[in-house]
């Protein structure tokens, strides 16, 4: 789970931090010696920002926890005295001959973490971003040697199916089913690692529902993917036995994960269908999902060991969602330069809820603009999040903007709350900015609506995307006219 530290910026704090800081990482699952590297890198951040950065000055440092299925990240803010990195590089000379250990704290963050980013936010302060990667055993290297995918199965044509909630127990069996079935080419590397699977079913980051025969073989699996920033899931995990498919399995499977998510009160749930084909677009649609977004450049189509192609392309997305509360209301305020495809992808779901109506805009008005950012190291794009509008908002854009350039990034998404008529002005400014439109990420954010655009940052082929819906291809024309446009400047 996720956790946030607020401390006075006093030295007496700092060995609770560097405590809090190891067992968090221990209990989410890092080896202890991997769980003691980042809670070194920490105390060496906090340590410097401590003695030089709030050195005449009180104030606060924040530290935020954040775990995904792959790494742990520990993002380090505060607002004491401006410093610049580049100006403070180790020379181990200097520091043999002279003592003078000037850049050393970096070096040894470095050394310690897979991940180092610094942000410099300008008035919003500063942020340090520590990254440590799971490791952990693929399925692979658990097998016996010589084993093949098609070993795993093991069909019984005539068999009674046993639906159950897939518990932890179930991670090595999981993967196998995943490997059995896709061998390398599953989209989901997570899944390919029992010991990630187990951390987040015990961690309750996913749920799912697991179907074996008779014999107790695994031949399906489902899951939710829990939101950290809103109650909504993805259905982003599925799996049925080549052997097995076409008994109505995935449908049993669906129903089931459709009935957990309300019974833990999740307000709705969300698929990203591959653009690649429209298997999974068809999938969602039959379950009464409806298209709400084309994410462009989500990820790089991976290429596992084992895979002969040696062409790597980039996958784009369809977001699909489905709606599971009465309460949600469709906000007040929609963007003047989109509101036709807004309105059009409302009017989805006016038959399947009628209550969607109009609720209530927030006109208030803020000085400070409040934005949060979220980097994916693996899929090289980043999410930058609008909390709140201000009077800031171009400039504290810029500084982030300029902060992650340093990253080999596909792409930049930022979602705009729908809730104040100043998204009007900050979507044509962003439009100067070479941001498109991408589509409406409903629920997504506090259980808040909010509209996505992107920037996209590497040559894409619009041909390669495939669509099922027609909304889904008239999102996918606007968008390519708005990235042909960008193009011809």
């Amino acid at each position: 789970m996720e956790a946030h530290l607020l401390l006075e910026a006093r030295l007496p704090m700092l060995g609770s931090a560097t405590d809090f800081t190891y067992k968090w990482c221990v209990n989410m699952g890092l080896e202890r010696n991997d769980a003691a590297k980042m809670a070194l890198a920490s105390d060496e951040i906090l340590t410097d920002v401590l003695l030089h950065g709030y050195k005449n000055e009180s104030g606060y440092i924040e530290i935020w926890f954040q775990y995904t299925f792959s790494e742990i990240e520990i993002a380090i803010q505060e607002k004491g005295e401006p410093f610049d990195p580049e100006k403070h590089t180790y020379d181990a000379e200097k520091a043999i001959n002279e003592h003078d250990f000037e850049g050393a704290a970096l070096k040894t963050v470095k050394k310690m973490t897979d991940q180092f980013l610094f942000l410099n936010r300008g008035k919003d302060g500063k942020e340090f971003r520590l990254v440590k990667q799971f490791t952990s055993s693929h399925i692979k290297d658990m097998l016996p040697e010589h084993f093949e995918p098609e070993d795993l199965d093991e069909p019984e044509p005539d068999s009674d199916y046993l639906l159950t909630p897939a518990t932890s127990e179930d991670a090595e069996d999981i993967a196998k089913l995943i490997y059995q079935s896709y061998s390398y080419t599953y989209s989901k590397e997570d899944l390919y690692f029992p010991k990630r699977i187990e951390t987040a079913i015990k961690h309750e980051y996913k749920f799912g529902t697991i179907i074996r025969t008779e014999g107790g073989g695994p031949v399906g699996y489902f899951a939710v993917i829990r939101s950290t920033d809103s109650m909504i899931g993805e259905v982003g995990e599925a799996v049925v036995s080549p052997n097995h498919r076409g008994r109505g399995l995935m449908k049993k499977m669906m129903n089931e994960l459709i009935k957990m998510s309300k019974q833990r009160g999740l307000k709705g749930l969300f698929g990203m269908a591959s653009t690649f084909h429209i298997i999974s677009q068809k999938v969602n649609d039959k379950f009464g999902f409806k298209s709400t977004a084309l994410i462009i450049a989500k990820s790089p189509r991976k290429l596992y060991k084992g895979m002969t192609s040696e062409t790597s392309e980039i996958v784009s997305v369809i977001m699909d969602f489905l709606p599971l509360t009465k309460l949600w209301r469709k906000p007040v305020v929609l963007p003047e330069a989109y509101k036709e495809i807004l309105t059009e992808i409302y009017a989805q779901f006016t038959e399947q809820n009628n209550s969607i109506s109009s609720g209530k805009p927030t006109f208030e008005q803020k000085d400070k603009t409040d934005l949060s950012l979220t980097i994916n190291y693996e899929t090289k794009n980043v999410l930058i999040t609008v909390k709140q509008y201000g009077k800031t908002f171009e400039t504290s854009c810029l500084r982030l903007f300029r902060s992650i350039e340093e990253l080999n990034l596909n792409a930049v998404y930022i979602d705009l709350p729908l809730n104040s008529p100043r998204i009007n002005r900050a979507l044509e400014w962003l439009k100067e900015e070479k941001f498109i439109f991408s589509g409406l990420m409903p629920l997504f954010h506090q259980e808040s609506d909010h509209m996505r655009m992107q920037k996209i940052k590497v040559d894409m082929d619009f041909e390669q995307i495939k669509t099922y819906t027609d909304l889904a291809e008239k999102m996918k024309k606007l968008i390519k006219q708005e990235y042909d446009a960008l193009q011809e400047r």
